[in-house]
């Protein structure tokens, strides 16, 4: 990873990542902690949560207010239909982020622009660079005229970076090249490192994810385990009867992942990229209707991971 990006050393940039989730703020820090290892100036974007989130991990680090996307999705509805209703919003804030973006840009000049699944976050005026495992999504319906859309969102970026491995290891089709577009595949994202651990838990269920699939999963996962004779803790919630961690740092979630036999959560790719590089035993769920999880859990089945229905 590190040797893919070497070349970018010196520079100021501006990075933002999508408020879908935790999943694409925390393997942008992982990005951000290489880029300041080489000498980089960042400043970060994002919703209050976002930066409060990322001044924990780098308290030095300037931040920009921005809004969020604050999709919301629900298993038991249509996820295709939900996203359709959803879609005004999200044009919407695309033109938002676009117009702060040359504001900003007016008061700091900056040499890169990052964005991590914003497709609005970009400019004209600086070399602009989007993260993303996203190229052509599979989909049941309207598949051709979705990916038309994204191919034309995605080539306003001077580049395209895809947190796999070249030969797509992880991502398989979602991330095959298209002829008009600049990638460059950097190698998965992790922002942990493999420590050396004694066993406390036999499971730690990692909660992530859009509400209200979030707060369903951990009913989901408390009606499961709490009862079982098993050493269980929760992480993203506080949960009364076992040990939770609502809101760890990354060094305490490092430790907890290495303090536990078996990881369960839900099969969002920033999970997959660290349980892969981290080599742990895990049981992640794709969320239903999510067709982005349902298509990696069937690419990578029986590799490292196990996925549940």
């Amino acid at each position: 990873m590190v040797n893919q990006l070497k070349d970018i050393t010196n520079q100021k940039i501006l990075l933002s990542a999508l408020d879908w989730g935790m999943g694409h703020l925390t393997r942008s820090t992982a990005l951000m902690a290489i880029l300041l290892h080489q000498g980089n100036e960042l400043i970060f974007a994002g919703n209050k949560k976002q930066c409060e989130f990322i001044l924990g991990e780098f308290p030095n680090l300037k931040t920009q207010l921005i809004p969020g996307y604050e999709i919301r999705l629900d298993s038991k509805k249509s996820t295709f239909l939900q996203l359709t209703i959803q879609f005004p919003r999200i044009k919407k804030v695309m033109k938002t982020e676009q117009n702060w973006v040359e504001s900003f840009l007016k008061n700091e000049q900056v040499d890169l622009i990052i964005s991590d699944n914003r497709y609005g976050f970009y400019s004209k005026k600086v070399k602009s660079i989007i993260l993303t495992h996203q190229i052509n999504l599979q989909i049941p319906r309207f598949k051709k005229r979705v990916n038309a859309t994204l191919s034309k969102w995605l080539d306003q970026f001077n580049e395209i970076w895809v947190p796999d491995y070249y030969n797509r290891k992880l991502t398989g089709a979602l991330s095959a090249p298209n002829k008009h577009q600049c990638l460059r595949y950097i190698g998965p994202l992790c922002r942990f490192k493999k420590l050396e651990q004694p066993i406390k838990y036999d499971y730690l269920i990692i909660l992530s994810g859009p509400e209200p699939e979030r707060t369903s999963f951990l009913a989901r996962m408390k009606e499961q385990f709490l009862n079982r004779d098993v050493e269980v803790a929760f992480v993203g919630a506080a949960v009364t009867n076992c040990d939770s961690y609502p809101n760890p740092s990354t060094q305490k979630l490092n430790e907890l992942i290495a303090q536990s036999r078996c990881i369960i959560s839900r099969a969002g790719y920033t999970t997959i990229m660290e349980m892969v590089t981290l080599k742990k035993k895990s049981i992640l769920y794709p969320t239903k209707g999510q067709f982005e999880q349902e298509y990696l859990a069937n690419t990578i089945r029986n590799e490292w991971v196990e996925f549940q229905n």
